[in-house]
Formats: C-alpha cells, structure tokens, sequence
C-alpha cells in the first residue's frame, strides 16, 4: 500500500510538471518573420552610426514602383514624442530593386546627435505601403571627451653614441572642419529647396563653397554662399559635403513660386522637356489619417527620350505653410512626345484637419534630370483635409 502511494504521488508531480511546460510554450510569443525582400538587415537596433553610413537591406518586392529611406527624433526614454511627427528624408528615392545590398547612404552629419527610428518605405503599385523599422540607432558624430580614446605614449628610444639625431617632423596642422560643398558636376543654384525655383547662379565641377544652413523641410538641400557672396540652394545630388555639419543651422526656405501653367499649345525643345499636367486623387476628398493616392500625367515635350526619375508628393499647412508630410513615386523613361500616367502614390496626412491643405507635386526635386525648361515641372492643389477618424 505505501508503494502504490509512492507511485501515485511520483505520477500527480510529473503531471503537474507537464502542465507547466504547456501552459509557458502557449504564452510564449511566435516571432514575426522578417519578408527577405523588404527589411533593413544593416545597421541593427541599439547601433552607433556617424557620418556617411550605408543602410544595407532588401527592397525587391512584386510591382515595386520606388523605395526610400526616412528617419525621425526619440525621445530620451526612446518613446516616439509625438506619432504624428513627420518622417524626415534620409536618402534620395530610387526605383531600382535591391536584394541583400546598399538600400542608401544617409548623411548622419546633417542632424543633432542623439537617438533616431529609421524607416525604411517600399511604394507597390495597386497597393498599401510596405514598411521596415529598425530602432532605436544613435547618431553620435561628436562623441564626448571622456568617450574618446586614449593615445597611448610612444616609447622612449634609446639613441647610441653613435647615432645621429633624427630628423624632427614638422607639426601637423589641425584638421578643418568648416562645412563645405565640392560640386560633382555643373549645376544650378536656385533661390529655394527645389527645382521650382528660379536659377540665381551656378557651380562648376570642382568648385568649393561654404555650406552655411540646411533646409528645415527636410529636402536635404544645402544652402550655400558664393564667391560673389550670393546665397541660394542646391541640390544634395550634385555636390559632396565635407566638414563638420553637426552646427549648421536648419534655414527655412523662401515661400514656394507659383507654378506656371501649362500652354495650350507647347514648342518642342531640342531637349528633353517634362511636364507636369492633369492629376487626381483617390478617393477625391482625402481624410485625416487616411491613406489616399496621386496620380498625375506626365508628359515629354522635347525630342529624345528622358530616363527613369522621380515624383515628389509634398504637403503643407496653407495657413502658415509649415511641411506635413512628404513621399515619392517613380517616373519611367518617356519617348519623346508621348504622355505616361504616374501613380498611385500613397501619402497620409495627420495632422490640421477641417483646414485647407497645398499639396505641392514636383517632376524630378533631385535634378537628375537635365532639362533647359523646368518651369513647367511643378502642379499644386488646394484642398480640405476632413477630419474623419482624428481627435
């Protein structure tokens, strides 16, 4: 009898054990998987970046009409501030699929130092957004003094009777660090951050100019002062940056020119010349937080074909025009003469619901493109966002 107890007993814990281990394997989380062909796979979570830093990852996605890069500020507790803080750029757009390769290169100098999210945004055509995020990542491009390391002492070298005394190396002198930009090829320097406005100058490749603000909207366009001591804007693309940007203030840009409409009847230049014509939303009266897409026709009015570039879809407050929120679209090469339909290109705002909305579109921002008219590359609407589902 006092064996079958034994037993009994032995049987009532190993069946309580069992219990146990079924019920913390149901409570345990299955991970999410990562999509091999849409994902940051390079830097990971909790990592130092600085300066120029390469973002590897997958953007290689069926009916992928462009990806790109964008990031924005945490908190100190690594606590988004705000959900609806706008996502700034961090790389230029690119249609080009990537797989297990260099997504971008973000500039890490042009922000403060401190704690970021990076998001990574994949446009599908007949379809929602696909996003990848890595955070948080610290950009720390001026680490502090009691960071840095140490060098250590060289050793004392003994010098035989024999010997000479060696020759003294001449001081080094200290590195500059004034910020700077070398320009890569000619181009034009314009009065604001964007290709719809006029030209006021230009740079010729290898010239050297001081970088002396950034654009607050987030274009990534460096304001510069030329030798004439003329300042205007140009393009990140055209120019390569050196120095310390870290103090560089973020300038406002002027207000956007009005665009030009388009003529009845357009003479075809000996170039190419893209041009900005009809365009719609779906649905027609975008929502608060409500995801809605732009379409526009684009058309070639000049002679040669032009090569594959982008859309920039930018939107403002009209009482104030401070930016909202920005994305892009992929444009293919147009045959000269021909007209091609871009989009859908997904954009949701958030933020001043029941107030009037510019919603700026823009062939081309980077100048990737050369054109000898483009003041014919710019549309804009005005419209009400409806409050919908926001507080």
């Amino acid at each position: 009898m006092r064996n079958f107890n034994k037993r009994f007993a032995l049987l009532l814990v190993l069946a309580l054990l069992l219990t146990v281990v079924m019920t913390v394997s149901a409570q345990t989380p299955t991970p999410t998987p990562v999509n091999p062909n849409a994902n940051i796979s390079w830097p990971p979570p909790v990592y130092v970046l600085r300066g120029e830093f390469s973002i590897r990852g997958s953007a290689n996605l069926p009916n992928m009409s462009g990806y790109f890069l964008q990031f924005r500020p945490l908190a100190a507790d690594l606590s988004v501030p705000d959900e609806d803080a706008p996502w700034l750029p961090a790389t230029l757009p690119s249609t080009q699929a990537v797989q297990d390769a260099v997504l971008g290169a973000w500039n890490t100098a042009t922000v403060p130092d401190g704690v970021y999210e990076l998001r990574l945004t994949i446009n599908v055509t007949g379809g929602d957004p696909i996003f990848f995020l890595v955070s948080p990542v610290r950009v720390e491009n001026n680490p502090p003094p009691f960071a840095a390391t140490a060098i250590p002492a060289l050793p004392t070298l003994a010098i035989l009777p024999t010997q000479s005394l060696p020759t003294l190396l001449p001081t080094p002198t200290a590195f500059d660090t004034t910020p700077r930009a070398t320009a890569n090829r000619a181009a034009n320097v314009r009065r604001g951050d964007g290709t719809n406005y006029e030209v006021i100058g230009g740079i010729q490749p290898g010239d050297t100019v001081p970088v002396v603000g950034i654009s607050s909207f987030g274009t990534g366009w460096y304001l510069i002062e030329l030798p004439n001591g003329t300042r205007g804007w140009v393009a990140p693309s055209v120019v390569d940056v050196s120095g310390n940007l870290s103090t560089v203030p973020r300038v406002d840009p002027p207000a956007p020119p009005t665009p030009t409409p388009i003529p009845a009847t357009a003479t075809p230049t000996s170039q190419i010349n893209l041009v900005a014509g009809n365009f719609r939303f779906d649905p027609g009266s975008p929502k608060c937080n409500q995801t809605f897409n732009v379409y526009m026709d684009v058309a070639n009015f000049g002679t040669v074909t032009s090569p594959s570039t982008t859309l920039s879809v930018q939107d403002y407050r009209l009482a104030d025009g401070t930016f909202q929120e920005g994305t892009f679209g992929g444009i293919p090469p147009i045959a000269a003469g021909q007209t091609v339909s871009v989009g859908p290109i997904p954009i949701t705002v958030k933020t001043y619901h029941s107030e009037q909305h510019r919603l700026l579109m823009i062939i081309d921002p980077s100048s990737q493109v050369f054109e000898t008219n483009e003041s014919d590359n710019a549309k804009e609407a005005i419209y009400l966002l409806e409050k919908a589902g926001c507080p």
